[in-house]
């Protein structure tokens, strides 16, 4: 989809020129735009990133998330876009501290998070050792798997390990809080840290 929108820069200059025609490609890792050379104009001085979310139809605000300091740079990637969300998108030109308005808007739907890893198990094998197994994710760009856990004494998910490798299968626990009943959730992630779905959760009392 494409939209003309008016820029809120500080200073808007109307004589610079506006980025049009943008061209997208969109990954996990990231969504890439490319647009037309900017080197005949020798007073731009780079292009700036906006973005806005669409959440249940409603368009929010236009933010920065980021710049090219060039105006012979034809390329940005956005590797903080979220898995599963539509945004928008739009550029200015810029020189000194004036931008252009806005170009044309460009409506972008980001990948789906990764499905959710199937836990197998998770089985209490010695005192206050647990053992946990899972099916490996079979996309090929996933790098490695998150581990929370949740423990009655306090009931708050935390952070518990990092297991490197797709075809990981198996984490144990060696530190599980003893005399309490201890829940796991595991999420696969590529190098962009992009999550999988959430999956089952499985729960243990540890002794």
């Amino acid at each position: 989809m494409l939209l003309s929108v008016e820029a809120n820069a500080l200073f808007t200059n109307t004589s610079l020129p506006k980025i049009v025609g943008v061209k997208k490609i969109v990954d996990r890792g990231g969504i890439g735009f490319e647009w037309s050379s900017l080197a005949k104009y020798p007073n731009i001085q780079g292009v700036k990133i906006y973005r806005a979310k669409i959440v249940k139809g409603k368009r929010g605000p236009f933010e920065r998330v980021g710049a090219v300091g060039s105006r012979f740079a034809t390329h940005f990637v956005d590797t903080t876009a979220k898995a599963g969300m539509r945004y928008l998108y739009t550029f200015t030109t810029f020189s000194g501290l004036s931008e252009s308005p806005y170009g044309e808007v460009v409506e972008v739907k980001s990948k789906p998070p990764y499905r959710a890893v199937k836990f197998v198990s998770a089985t209490l094998v010695d005192r206050g050792v647990v053992k946990l197994l899972w099916v490996p994710n079979s996309e090929p760009t996933v790098t490695e798997y998150l581990i929370q856990r949740n423990c009655t004494y306090d009931n708050k998910w935390h952070f518990l390990a990092r297991v490197k490798g797709r075809i990981s299968p198996e984490y144990i626990d060696t530190n599980a809080m003893r005399g309490y009943k201890c829940g796991y959730r595991i999420f696969a992630t590529d190098p962009f840290g992009t999550p999988s779905f959430l999956g089952k959760v499985l729960s243990v009392e540890v002794k």
